[in-house]
């Protein structure tokens, strides 16, 4: 399908996008000020409608309704009440994610003025924490002093004052208001943390760069780096105490993207205490994963098509630290994945509609939700098998007085608790919202035992699909469905209240 067809509107807001090729489409609408909105989303954290195009079919009018953006503004001030300047204001929020409570950027920032103030505006309504992030060193204490010979600064803090984000006071962002939030800074003990980078061959790494993140995968900014200098050397200044990921890279060489080259890394976890802490680095390629592509059913949706592997992060890691791993699914089905790194999971980029990942093996272990590639490793053998069956759930919603409902979200969740929390195919947890002929259609859902709930749109956030709290109080209202494999069971249910 396409990528990136836009269109502008015009003085009254009407848009019109041409020449689409048939498929299904997700519509996106933005505006400075206002929260962006998917085509048919009834709040910011519910998901939108997807619109089906035919061949030279006019869809539409498909309208959008845009709602101006929060606004938090306030002052930051040092430890000893002094406006501070040039500090990152971000707002963040708390999610549950693989059953850990993880904070996570929101892309919503400012730097504050001469006088320490900021506005974040543009926030979609909703509950958020605010952090403070100083920058440069400047003169007198707020840029870094010394007592007694050590080096005490100002560092990362959450609104109004604590470094701890469990004793954050949490902002309410609604709609066109604004809310306030002040941040008095807190200075402690920093440190400096260096060393010196080599290359898997043992020779100095040239041109590379390090970073450093809390080793919770908590998102504070972008973190700590620089630059690897001469002779494999490094140093990252003014590092708050605490448990970090420090990474080091090497320089692209070749093409970016998809078939480039995947760096060589180092990853350690250290501690930081106050003291300054020297780390000796060696990169390496990471582990490799070869094997072959076995696809289940007819095999013409996927002939032709580019296909590649990519890895994410599996429950329990810091997400975002490294290059993930990669390959390209040669046209014999064989594939090399490259760049492995500790406990991944490997999904199929660009299957078409009705593929599914069945299973993935890896030294005889099931590696569906994940296995430990360790570092330096090489798998051979390794089976991901493709299904080409459709399968899954599809069908309609009724009003509970029995009329068609022609807007609504239906959840499907497993039976089994165990898999709420996972990270992976294998978790199956989904949110479907209707086309706009009023039916559903949940493709690509692995074979099992499932709760399934039709409920209003506006009640469908997706955060509920990582509670399993929230997932109890569904599960007393859904249905249990089994689906079959290349079976896309035809199904009515009736609209009920969370």
């Amino acid at each position: 399908m396409p990528r990136g067809l836009s269109a502008r509107t015009d003085d009254q807001g009407r848009y019109t996008i041409g020449q689409m090729p048939p498929g299904e489409y997700t519509l996106t609408a933005r505006r400075a000020g206002y929260v962006e909105a998917t085509f048919g989303q009834i709040t910011s954290r519910t998901p939108g409608r997807r619109v089906a195009v035919a061949e030279g079919a006019a869809v539409g009018p498909l309208d959008f309704q845009l709602h101006r953006g929060g606004v938090i503004t306030g002052r930051v001030v040092d430890d000893g009440g002094e406006p501070a300047e040039r500090v990152s204001v971000r707002a963040v929020v708390q999610r549950r994610v693989g059953g850990q409570i993880r904070i996570a950027g929101t892309g919503q920032m400012d730097q504050t003025d001469d006088q320490g103030h900021f506005r974040i505006f543009g926030i979609p309504p909703g509950d958020y924490l605010v952090v403070a992030e100083p920058g440069e060193r400047r003169g007198g204490f707020m840029g870094g002093g010394s007592v007694q010979g050590i080096d005490i600064d100002t560092i990362p803090t959450y609104g109004p004052g604590t470094v701890n984000p469990a004793d954050a006071l949490k902002v309410q962002v609604q709609a066109g208001s604004e809310v306030a939030m002040d941040i008095q800074l807190v200075a402690a003990k920093v440190a400096t943390v260096r060393g010196r980078v080599l290359t898997s061959r043992g020779d100095p790494l040239e041109g590379g760069m390090v970073r450093l993140q809390p080793a919770s995968g908590d998102f504070v900014g972008m973190g700590k780096g620089g630059p690897v200098t001469s002779g494999g050397q490094f140093e990252i200044d003014r590092v708050a105490p605490g448990t970090y990921t420090l990474v080091a890279q090497g320089m692209m060489r070749g093409p970016d993207g998809p078939d480039g080259p995947v760096p060589e890394i180092a990853v350690e976890t250290i501690t930081v205490e106050g003291e300054d802490v020297t780390v000796p680095l060696t990169t390496g390629l990471g582990s490799t994963a070869r094997g072959r592509l076995v696809i289940e059913g007819d095999a013409s949706p996927l002939a032709g098509r580019e296909l590649r592997i990519m890895s994410f992060t599996a429950a329990g890691g810091a997400p975002g630290l490294t290059f993930p791993g990669r390959g390209r699914i040669a046209a014999d089905l064989t594939f090399e994945v490259n760049g492995l790194r500790g406990e991944q999971v490997l999904t199929v980029q660009s299957l078409p509609e009705g593929c599914w990942v069945k299973d993935i093996r890896v030294a005889g272990q099931a590696a569906l939700d994940g296995f430990d590639y360790g570092n330096g490793r090489t798998f051979a053998g390794v089976e991901i098998v493709v299904s080409t069956r459709p399968t899954g759930l599809r069908g309609n919603v009724t009003m509970p007085t029995g009329a068609a409902a022609d807007d609504y979200a239906v959840v499907l969740f497993p039976e089994d608790e165990s898999r709420w929390e996972r990270i992976g195919p294998g978790t199956a947890a989904r949110i479907g919202r209707p086309g706009l002929d009023g039916a559903f259609t949940l493709s690509g859902v692995r074979p099992g035992s499932y709760y399934l709930v039709a409920i209003p749109a506006a009640q469908a956030e997706f955060q509920a699909l990582s509670d399993p709290d929230q997932l109890r109080m569904l599960a007393s209202r859904a249905r249990t469905v089994e689906v079959r494999d290349g079976q896309m069971a035809p199904l009515t249910l009736t609209l009920v209240e969370r």
